[in-house]
């Protein structure tokens, strides 16, 4: 499942879904459907004695911070 950078034409919140299917993306903030995607640079392993690929930050305890985007794990605001 893809996972894709917008901009909300609206309020300019900048935010990541996971986007299945047909779904049709909303802004987070304001709700609003008149989205821009954003060119997003996709994580590599980078080299280092650990086989893990790089994580956005450290994961809370219980999971995520509760935006949808971060789903179960780390937290992008982290």
């Amino acid at each position: 499942m893809p996972l894709f950078e917008y901009t909300c034409e609206a309020c300019q919140s900048q935010f990541e879904l996971l986007v299945r299917g047909s779904e049709k993306p909303k802004c987070p903030e304001c709700g609003s459907a008149k989205l821009e995607k954003a060119w997003s640079v996709p994580a590599a392993h980078t080299g280092g004695k650990s086989n893990q690929l790089p994580v956005c930050g450290p994961m809370p305890s219980g999971g995520g911070c509760g935006l949808p985007q971060c789903g179960t794990g780390g937290c992008h605001l982290g």
